[in-house]
């Protein structure tokens, strides 16, 4: 049941991370180990159910993305794909080009209560 529990965040984290199955699957290569470190599994969970699921992200978790940056986010989608062939890589790999621009552009605009 934990490896369930773990898939989607392990795919998010290899998203980025997009689709392995436990975290034991995931690519150890020093850029995974790096990325992993500075992304919640809580985060890679949301930006998983996003890709994969047509979820909505909270910005919380864009906040996250964004600061994780496009390098990682293209680690953990690579390392998903390289790990667990998942439907189509085109389209896929369009949905997370799309939350990263979505989440740059939420992290642009300040919170209504700061524009007065």
């Amino acid at each position: 049941m934990a490896r369930l529990t773990m898939f989607p965040i392990l795919v998010i984290l290899l998203l980025a991370s997009c689709a392995l199955p436990t975290l034991a699957h995931l690519d150890d290569s020093p850029a995974v180990v790096e990325c992993k470190k500075h992304f919640s599994i809580k985060y890679a969970f949301d930006v998983y159910n996003y890709i994969f699921k047509g979820k909505k992200i909270g910005d919380g978790s864009c906040r996250a993305l964004v600061a994780l940056g496009r390098p990682c986010h293209n680690v953990f989608v690579n390392s998903t794909f390289t790990n667990e062939h998942t439907g189509n890589r085109t389209a896929i790999q369009a949905r997370a080009d799309r939350v990263f621009n979505h989440c740059i552009i939420v992290n642009s605009v300040p919170p209504l209560s700061s524009l007065s």
